[in-house]
């Protein structure tokens, strides 16, 4: 009878094994198809970041190419309002060969040249103002000093050449002669 029962007693630890067994063959699949899974998800992550890196280089190469375009012919409509300049020159040299009357050439040349400043501003290029103001580095250099009476110290008394500015940037500081304080001698 002890050995019937250490048969039932290998028997039940028998079946409790294949229960175990059955229910790690149970957790064996599920982490299989886990893992099939996140391979899946992997794969399909892998593909779209190799895409979005195909589209990252074609967007880097269409910025280098509309920036490139834009240095190349940034400046069409400038050019086209001053070719429109160049156009009102030869004629008023053509009609200038062909009269005599200066005058009639001097009102054209006038006409061209206010166009010319129309043309400028349009293109936020604005002529700087610092004739009979106080000398400010930033916008003009001085190229000659002179002591006047009639002028508070350093105060723009002649545009030598005119300044512009692009925007609200310098391009070309003027040229001026500025007055300084009259030294007097002992």
């Amino acid at each position: 009878m002890e050995e019937k029962e250490e048969l039932k007693e290998i028997k039940r630890e028998l079946e409790q094994e294949e229960e175990e067994v059955e229910s790690l063959r149970k957790r064996v699949n599920e982490l299989e198809e886990k893992v099939q899974k996140l391979e899946r998800i992997a794969k399909n992550s892998n593909i779209r970041a190799a895409e979005l890196q195909r589209e990252l280089e074609y967007m880097k190469e269409r910025y280098r190419r509309d920036l490139e375009e834009q240095r190349k012919y940034g400046h069409e409509t400038f050019v086209l309002d001053v070719l429109s300049v160049l156009d009102d020159f030869e004629r008023a040299l053509s009609v200038s060969r062909n009269t005599k009357d200066f005058d009639s050439l001097l009102k054209g040349v006038e006409m061209i040249y206010n166009e010319f400043k129309r043309i400028l501003e349009k293109h936020n290029v604005i002529e700087l103002d610092v004739e009979g103001k106080e000398f400010d580095p930033y916008t003009a250099e001085a190229v000659e000093t002179i002591s006047d009476q009639n002028c508070m110290p350093n105060t723009v008394v002649k545009v030598i050449q005119k300044g512009y500015k692009l925007h609200d940037k310098i391009i070309r500081p003027a040229k001026v002669i500025v007055s300084i304080q009259r030294e007097e001698i002992t």
